[in-house]
């Protein structure tokens, strides 16, 4: 598989009524139809868009994202796929210090999530309902699916 189709897969799953508009990909790789492949070694824009602390890039090979096309601090979605099976849980752990320190500017989100998948690891963060509706989804379509960390974001 593949980073972009984790979150196609997850996305396919939301009814069309539940669906919102969404917006994926980098700079580069922009999708604004849904879910979107992500450059997995622009560290700037991964740290400054999805939270991927910079720092872990050599670890990673694939990434996608999709976003609330509206106001990213709603929903945010990253899928990072990690080269190396042992380095699944210090990238998780990184990942979510990094979200965690972020200062939001407006619309702050209420929720992160981060789940691992076999060799991926997936971030989501926004408001709660949102949060829990996707990752509900994802632990329906992926059996392997772990979540490790689940908590609110305050500032």
């Amino acid at each position: 598989g593949s980073a972009l189709e984790i979150l196609d897969s997850v996305w396919g799953q939301y009814e069309e009524a539940d669906k919102f508009p969404v917006g994926g990909g980098d700079s580069v790789n922009q999708n604004f139809e849904g879910p979107g492949t992500f450059d997995a070694t622009n560290g700037e824009e991964l740290d400054v868009t999805l939270g991927f602390p910079a720092t872990q890039i050599e670890k990673i090979d694939d990434a996608a994202s999709m976003m609330n096309a509206m106001m990213a601090n709603n929903f945010t979605a990253g899928v990072y796929h990690v080269k190396d099976t042992s380095e699944v849980q210090a990238v998780a752990d990184a990942l979510k210090e990094n979200i965690l320190s972020k200062q939001w500017m407006c619309g702050m989100p209420e929720k992160m999530v981060i789940v691992t998948v076999e060799n991926y690891v997936i971030s989501i963060f926004g408001l709660a309902d949102s949060i829990d509706t996707f990752k509900a989804k994802l632990m329906e379509t992926y059996e392997t699916a772990n979540v490790l960390y689940e908590e609110s974001i305050s500032q």
